[in-house]
């Protein structure tokens, strides 16, 4: 019988090759086999682990936002759909929500627009940077799931961008920084740049072709340019 340090290692192990798997394919074209097979376990193996895909792909979730509990059964089962939806909703939105947004929401007059924008910038990309992983699960297997769709998209990046746009719309009409023709526009510009440099840049075909701490200075001084007055 496996020890409990082991159990545990072989958990994270299916959880990240699953991550990977459903990251690459999206929930309908992952095969267990795959996963098993990402994991360096037999097809039959990862059964004794996880009961079956709508298991796995909440298993994914619940190990990157360390929600598994301490006394975990083994084979893990699937909770039921919304449950597993209101653990990615509530997850992402700690693991890449945007408190230094909000707060600049709030203030009327800032001190220092430069310093607050390039706060921003750089708490987007870093969230970005850290959580790709989940996010390209999600976004892929929300093709392929309704609830998780309405949740990721509709919901979710319509609201983030939502506050973007009210940001820069409140800082044009204060004339804080420079305007371009649509705010909802200029906001998305915003999130892809970010998005890109962050996230998809690590799953193109040459994703070593930019060094991480120059592509983050490079992003965060192009935007700030972009929207910041020269002080002059």
């Amino acid at each position: 019988m496996a020890t409990r340090a082991t159990q545990a290692d072989r958990i994270a192990d299916i959880a990240g090759a699953g991550t990977r798997v459903f990251g690459r394919l999206g929930y309908r074209r992952t095969q267990m086999a795959a996963v098993a097979k990402e994991a360096g376990l037999s097809t039959g193996a990862i059964y004794t682990y996880v009961a079956g895909k709508e298991a796995l792909f909440h298993l994914v979730f619940a190990a990157g936002f360390a929600k598994l509990p301490a006394d975990l059964e083994l084979p893990v089962t699937a909770p039921p759909l919304a449950d597993t939806i209101a653990l990615i909703a509530d997850g992402l939105r700690k693991a890449v929500g945007s408190p230094r947004l909000r707060a600049a929401l709030d203030d009327v007059a800032p001190d220092d627009v430069r310093a607050e924008f390039t706060a921003i910038i750089e708490e987007r990309y870093d969230t970005v940077a850290g959580a790709w992983p989940l996010l390209a699960v999600a976004e892929r297997c929300a093709v392929d799931i309704p609830e998780l769709q309405e949740m990721y998209f509709r919901r979710g990046r319509r609201g983030q961008l939502s506050h973007l746009t009210r940001y820069l719309e409140a800082r044009w009409e204060a004339g804080l920084l420079r305007k371009l023709p649509d705010s909802e526009i200029a906001a998305r510009a915003i999130v892809e740049t970010v998005v890109w440099f962050a996230w998809h840049r690590r799953e193109d075909k040459d994703p070593g072709a930019y060094d991480e701490a120059t592509a983050r200075a490079t992003v965060v001084e192009l935007l700030c340019n972009a929207f910041v007055p020269d002080e002059r």
